[in-house]
């Protein structure tokens, strides 16, 4: 064998030397990542040391230990990944956006001064998991709540603890289908209720509610809520020529406060008093926080079906009918088939309706819309009174109801209501309707 070859066996050998040095680094290096990553804590979870603790809060919470770590698997429960609150002059509410349906148990503790603890209200969230890494309270500090504290109690329960300024606060809480967003209403307690102790249970589709007192207006009607539909980055229904229906909604309600307050001396709450996004809870939450006597929603009627035309009336209920089940999918701004859901919430809440006082506002305003526009118009169709299930009429305390003004999507219609003598004509029509209905309900009353 000559030196050359030998020259080339050793450059070889050390080839293969380096090459096995290598490999065996780039394991080991494989190794140390893989333990790295098996020890790392994957985004948006949070170890049983990232839970809130007692000693990590403002304020003792013994009903907030966190028993156990969170389970590597997600899939079957319901995500709390987010929390906020809105706080207004009036009320404030907490909301916690879920992945979906869950079961939630409200419990109540009284405060103890002596103690230096403020009385607290904490809702336990079944089958849910926490995806926030937070450990600090969420300050809110206004006259109703101190503060929020979220945490995962135990392994399948997700716990919302609310240190409330006083004893004198009342909750509601509820869910919509389809949004999944849990919301804590929490505004002054009223005269003569009484805020209820111990657990409520109830299943996140449905609503709980602390029992009101039912109205005893023998004096007939004080306060009203008017709700222009839609608003801001939801303009509803395009009609001819591109109006939208917000804008056509808001012009016709605001007229009709000056009415109202004008020639019946009734104060008129507006949910929106310019072109701003109002979430659907909290138009219904506002006429319940107002403690109005009617909560009425303005809106404009569209169809695919271009020739399709007519006034109709809605209230709250269930129903079978197709096209309501449609419209009330267009106006709540989600599926069909999720309209189905509120028949969950429905279940519960009806004691709450009035709902044959709706149903009698409902007749009322139809009648005298369809009467009033036809001195103004020929040929106007009535669509009759009928029951949907409108998101932004769950909930409401006192007699609600819909109105679908024309059609936005008829050439005729959509541009007389774009005209003022038009508009006029409706907000006397609907002036007319609330005043029948005021006078039948103080008749009855006083009988």
């Amino acid at each position: 064998m000559t030196r050359r070859s030998f020259r080339y066996i050793a450059i070889a050998l050390g080839v293969v030397a380096l090459l096995g040095m290598s490999l065996a680094h780039f394991d080991s290096f494989a190794a140390a990542q893989s333990n790295k990553k098996n020890r790392a804590v994957s985004p948006g979870k949070s170890t049983k040391a990232d839970m809130p603790s007692a000693r990590e809060r403002a304020q003792p919470t013994e009903e907030l230990k966190p028993d156990s770590q969170l389970s590597p698997s997600a899939a079957d429960k319901s995500l709390v990944s987010s929390v906020r609150f809105i706080s207004t002059s009036r009320y404030t509410r907490v909301l916690l956006d879920l992945s979906k349906e869950a079961k939630y148990e409200i419990h109540r503790l009284e405060g103890d001064k002596s103690k230096g603890l403020a009385p607290r209200t904490y809702i336990d969230i079944s089958g849910a998991q926490l995806l926030t890494n937070s450990k600090e309270p969420l300050a809110v500090g206004d006259r109703l709540l101190r503060q929020i504290r979220v945490g995962q109690y135990s392994d399948d329960v997700v716990r919302v603890v609310l240190d409330l300024a006083d004893d004198s606060t009342a909750y509601d809480i509820s869910l919509l289908p389809d949004l999944y967003r849990l919301v804590i209403h929490i505004q002054p307690q009223r005269t003569g209720e009484t805020v209820k102790s111990g657990a409520d249970k109830a299943v996140i589709r449905a609503t709980a509610k602390t029992k009101q007192p039912a109205k005893t207006t023998v004096s007939g009607i004080r306060k009203i809520v008017l709700d222009p539909g839609h608003g801001g980055k939801d303009p509803g229904a395009i009609g001819v020529g591109g109006v939208a229906e917000k804008d056509l909604v808001l012009s016709i309600a605001k007229k009709l406060a000056i009415k109202l307050t004008r020639e019946l001396g009734i104060e008129v709450i507006l949910t929106r008093k310019d072109d701003r996004y109002i979430p659907l809870e909290d138009r219904t939450a506002t006429a319940n926080t107002e403690d109005a006597d009617l909560f009425v929603s303005l809106h404009m009627n569209a169809s695919p079906n271009l020739e399709a035309r007519g006034l109709e009336t809605y209230y709250l209920d269930n129903t079978s009918d197709e096209a309501s089940i449609r419209l009330a999918a267009r106006e709540n701004s989600t599926s069909r088939k999720n309209i189905s859901d509120l028949q969950f919430i429905l279940s519960d809440m009806m004691q709450n309706v009035k709902l044959e006082d709706s149903i009698s506002l409902a007749h009322h305003l139809q009648g005298a819309v369809v009467s009033g526009m036809s001195r103004k118009m020929s040929d106007v169709k009535d669509l009759g009174v009928k029951k949907a299930l409108f998101y932004v009429l769950v909930g409401a305390r006192m007699p609600s109801v819909l109105v679908e003004m024309f059609f936005i999507t008829n050439r005729v219609e959509g541009r007389a209501m774009n005209d003022e003598g038009h508009q006029d004509a409706m907000v006397d029509a609907l002036l007319e309707g609330i005043r029948k209905y005021n006078q039948g309900t103080v008749a009855t009353k006083t009988l």
